[in-house]
């Protein structure tokens, strides 16, 4: 089979003009459920800045597995402490932790009062 470049390139090329930039529609955008709160509220990291999101980068930490140290939340499973600086308050009163597609964290959500 013989691959024809000039048409590949006018593919991709046509593919390039439809398809909107990465972030043109922002990752947030598509939060919906438990957490679509975190994404409509614009919530940032008080740490880098950046958008905590919703859908595809938060999930719900249970209650009995985080809690209160001297520095900050510790998240028992992965031994992760959230300094409380870095935490923010949960509209929905329950633990939350977004992340990067890396697992870097972007964000934590404490509920209001806990700390």
């Amino acid at each position: 089979m013989m691959l024809n470049h000039g048409a590949v390139v006018v593919g991709l090329t046509m593919l390039a003009m439809v398809a909107p930039p990465d972030g043109w529609l922002g990752s947030c955008a598509q939060a919906h459920d438990d957490h679509d709160w975190i994404a409509k509220g614009g919530y940032r990291s008080p740490l880098t800045n950046e958008w905590c999101c919703g859908k595809e980068d938060c999930v719900p930490i249970p209650a009995n597995q985080v809690e209160p140290t001297a520095p900050g939340w510790l998240i028992a499973p992965t031994g992760e402490v959230v300094p409380y600086v870095d935490t923010l308050p949960s509209e929905d009163g329950r633990f939350w932790r977004c992340h990067q597609p890396n697992g870097v964290r972007r964000c934590f959500f404490a509920p209001p009062g806990m700390s």
